[in-house]
Formats: C-alpha cells, structure tokens, sequence
C-alpha cells in the first residue's frame, strides 16, 4: 500500500542474541531456515492467499528437500529432514539452473530429483506463472549469484518479493567492482525496503540494530543486571560498521534508556475483546474461527482498505493467532490480554515450589 514491491526480512534463526545467517554449519543451518520459512509462508495460508504465492528456494536440492524430505547422509553432513512444503497450497520453486552438474550432485547426495515438470529448468523465470501474486525467496546468501538470480527474475516480472534471511549486507559491505555483482549492489539491493530486520553484535558488548517497518532504525544494547536498552534511532539504515565501532566496542553500560519510542499500552483482562475483533461468538469453533479470519483480514488487508483500517487488520491478525490455539485460547479466555503473563507467573510459582 506504500508503494514497496521489494521487501527484506531478516531475523536470527535463534532467539534473544543468537546468530546471524551464516553462522553455522551450512546444511544443519539451512534445515533451520526451512522450517522458518515455512513458519513464515504460513502467513498465506491464514489469509487464504497461498496459492497464488510462489516459494522460491536457492537450489534444486533445497527445492527437492522442502517438497520431499531427504535422509540422513553422514557424508555430506545432512541430518534426516522431514519435509517442510509438501503441503503448500502454492508452487515451489528454484533460483539456481538445475544442469546436469546439479543433478548429478544430488544424487551424489542421495537426495531426491524433482518431480519432471520442475527438474531441469534453465531460467530463473522459467516456471513462473502469470497468476503468481508474490514470491517469496528464501535465505538466497550462500553465493552472491543466488541474489543475481533474484534480480534477473524481478527484471523479467517485476512481481511483488519478499527476501526472506538472504544476508543482503553481505553485498551492502562486499567489493564488487563489476558485472552483475555491480548491479546487485549498486542498483538491485538499494530498491529494496526492510519490512523486519534484526542484526545480532556480538562479543564482549551484545546488542541488535533492529527496524520494524514503517519505525526507525533502532541500537539496542546489553545492560548491566540484564535487558537492553535502545541507545539511538536513525530515520535511514545506519552503517554496521559505524554502529559496530560506536556502540559495541566498550564495557557494558547501565544508563538510563535514551529511546524516545512510546511506552506499550498495558495490557488488560478483557477476554472478550479478540472475539469481537473476529465478529463470532465466545464458543466459535476453529472452523468458524478460521472463516471468520480469512474473511476479514482480506476486506481489511491493506492492498483492498488501504492504510487507515491498519490498525484493524492487527487486531484481527493478534486475535486470530491467540484463538486458533486451543492452550492459548483457554488462557486468553481466563486471563484476557495478561495470558502471557499469567502463565509466567503460574511457571514461576511452580518453579519455586
């Protein structure tokens, strides 16, 4: 609705300060992404859009892999994989041609070929569908090429992309003096707007650099006793090395927090609101839950009511992934908004006993 059609999402694959893409060891890393991804895509499933959303993977193997599983193979260091997209609603895809140097090296591997209507595609663009509404590109960062590979697909259709953990800062801060690298840093990757982003600082002074559109570009760093603290805003994407060298080359610190973000409302105990927010009653079943979800959320989605009725959207967004849960929703129904917390509480009682 804002006009944004290249979009980056890029979170670590653990929680709290964990680790950035391309961290660990390849292949266990890339199972993990998967299954993020697929978490992710089920967003499309919620509001009934999946099957005009297009799931590009960065090869044939990971392609095979999400649609078909793979077994353990000690050799390359591949764990035994369930797969993760077998039942998307949508197509799946493959950056990378799937030669026969590619196919070979799968067997080698003992992963499973595709299916022959996607084996041995030669163009990026080549199964792409007038119907696709969006693609979806997952974590495309173990060579610059595969993000080369995006760029020509966008050329050659233009649809509405979400990047998904590609490490575009690795071509933000790479040398790439010529050719396509060239154009992927100079001309691709500056089109493209950060919808959710956080970076992990390590070290002796942890922190993030955290963006959640359309909010600034915010420095949270590790305080003394725990927590963090936002130490500075920036209205445009900062530098990492500047923020690095700035804010994460001393002691911890203890100062107040600096941040000019406004304070959470508190939440409250009202446990009938996300039901008014679906329209259906308290002892709805997940069947009409789900109806009701899909229903509004695609009368509120931006692309149809624009940006005003955002806030409504949220709400129906928050009440639906709250009530579609059968634990969650017996704790909203007895504790409203402060179930969360409630259930802390509970465990940490329990805890101490």
């Amino acid at each position: 609705s804002d006009g944004y059609a290249l979009l980056e999402v890029e979170f670590p694959l653990s929680s709290g300060l964990g680790i950035n893409s391309g961290d660990t060891i390849a292949i266990a890393e890339y199972n993990a992404q998967q299954g993020a991804l697929r978490r992710f895509c089920a967003l499309f499933e919620w509001l009934g859009q999946s099957e005009n959303v297009r799931v590009f993977f960065p090869d044939a193997a990971e392609a095979s892999i999400a649609m078909q599983g793979a077994g353990l193979n000690p050799v390359s260091g591949q764990w035994a994989q369930e797969a993760t997209f077998d039942d998307w609603n949508g197509d799946v895809d493959y950056l990378v041609n799937d030669d026969l140097f590619s196919q070979a090296s799968m067997r080698a591997y003992g992963i499973s070929q595709l299916p022959e209507d996607m084996a041995g595609k030669m163009a990026v663009e080549g199964n792409a569908r007038v119907d696709d509404r969006l693609y979806v590109i997952g974590y495309p960062y173990d060579s610059s090429d595969e993000l080369v590979q995006v760029m020509k697909l966008w050329k050659a259709h233009a649809r509405r992309t979400i990047i998904f953990n590609g490490n575009l800062d690795s071509i933000r801060s790479g040398w790439f003096p010529w050719g396509d690298g060239k154009k992927l840093k100079e001309e691709f990757v500056p089109t493209i707007e950060t919808a959710y982003y956080v970076h992990v600082f390590k070290g002796a002074v942890p922190g993030v650099l955290y963006r959640a559109y359309p909010g600034k570009w915010q420095v949270l760093r590790a305080r003394v006793g725990g927590g963090l603290e936002c130490v500075e805003e920036y209205d445009a994407r900062p530098e990492l090395k500047e923020v690095a060298l700035k804010y994460f080359s001393g002691g911890l610190t203890s100062q107040a927090i600096t941040s000019n973000v406004e304070p959470a409302e508190p939440l409250s105990d009202d446990n009938q609101a996300y039901y008014d927010a679906l329209g259906v009653a308290r002892d709805a079943s997940s069947e009409e839950l789900a109806s009701a979800y899909r229903s509004k959320a695609r009368a509120l989605h931006p692309d149809v009511a624009g940006t005003e009725n955002l806030s409504d959207f949220y709400a129906v967004s928050k009440a639906y992934a709250v009530l579609k849960d059968p634990e969650k929703r017996v704790a909203y129904d007895e504790y409203g908004e402060r179930w969360v917390d409630a259930i802390k509480e509970e465990k940490d009682v329990k805890a101490a006993r």
